[in-house]
């Protein structure tokens, strides 16, 4: 090779450096606003919801089978606040190349896990209520703890095919080459693929609709409980507060879960293109990046539901902050 061609190699290489790290920094300036969202959600939610269970196994008579969801679905919100939190700073860090296959399928397999058990959690809690107005027999206390078991064993089932279905993809951008962590795009994978997500959408669809079902009806029945509002008692009353609060709560959970089913049935190119736009559509970058993160929010804000509509929960907090005065 000639010193003319040696020297144009030269810059060639020093051009693709500099273009490779110029879009490197442009990615991480991009991201910094989703991971700062990340980071903010991740503490808020977990500080509210460790409080949560704090304050329901204070008391002994929240111990009882009417409540005795509600700590259970404070920690599986933990775990998923923690699960997806991880997962999405990871991501926005390692925007070039992530570093590791294994830590690429756990994540995937703890957000998926966390999101179920708390899923499912929510239906327990429909069931507890359901019972509670209808005057059904109410659950014992092996009863609750074989639920919370199976909830967790089915949970854990339905996200191991995630070891499968995710890997360590290379894809090019603006002429720069990633290796980011995502769903596979192996041609032999991707019908189990498209099959394993359309099955989590429709577990999901089934489980919104099993949940609906019972709160129309525990509506119905409260509504009409409400129209003796003045001779109810106050232990009555509290459970028409707390049955709205459920309903409140299993309604930010189905908002907050459609954006991600949605995106994550897109197209794999869509997917690529939105997940990876350069830095100077930035508002557009993190807009996705929210969006697609959005199901954290069913988990961040079940405390500060708890707060709107339980009066002895708020009266916990508050004094919890005198005391720190």
């Amino acid at each position: 090779m000639s010193t003319l061609e040696s020297t144009s190699v030269h810059f060639k290489r020093n051009d693709t450096l500099l273009m490779l790290a110029h879009y490197k920094r442009e990615m991480l300036e991009a991201r910094i606003p989703s991971m700062t969202i990340a980071l903010i959600q991740s503490l808020v939610g977990v500080s509210g919801n460790a409080f949560v269970i704090h304050f329901y196994k204070r008391f002994s008579h929240r111990r009882s089978g009417l409540f005795y969801f509600i700590p259970w679905l404070a920690f599986f919100d933990i775990t998923a606040i923690i699960s997806i939190g991880t997962f999405s700073v990871l991501q926005d860090i390692f925007t070039m190349s992530f570093p590791s296959l294994y830590l690429c399928q756990s994540l995937w397999f703890g957000v998926v896990f966390c999101s179920s058990t708390g899923a499912f959690c929510l239906l327990l809690i429909a069931v507890q209520r359901y019972c509670f107005v209808f005057q059904k027999p109410v659950l014992n206390g092996k009863w609750h703890r074989s639920l919370v078991i199976i909830s967790v064993l089915f949970s854990g089932l339905i996200a191991i095919p995630v070891f499968f279905m995710v890997e360590l993809r290379d894809i090019s951008v603006a002429r720069v080459n990633k290796k980011v962590c995502g769903d596979t795009l192996n041609e032999q994978k991707l019908l189990y693929k498209y099959s394993y997500f359309h099955c989590l959408l429709l577990l999901t669809f089934i489980n919104i609709v099993f949940i609906t079902a019972l709160y129309i009806r525990i509506g119905f029945k409260t509504f009409q409980m409400q129209k003796r509002q003045s001779s109810l008692s106050k232990y009555k009353r509290s459970g028409v507060k707390f049955s709205l609060m459920c309903v409140v709560v299993f309604g930010v959970y189905f908002v907050a879960y459609m954006p991600t089913y949605v995106i994550n049935l897109l197209p794999d190119d869509t997917k690529t293109k939105l997940f990876n736009t350069p830095g100077d559509n930035s508002l557009k970058v993190v807009a996705i990046l929210v969006a697609h993160r959005m199901l954290i929010f069913s988990h961040v804000l079940n405390p500060f539901i708890f707060f709107l509509f339980h009066a002895r929960f708020r009266k916990g907090i508050r004094k919890c902050f005198k005391c720190m005065d």
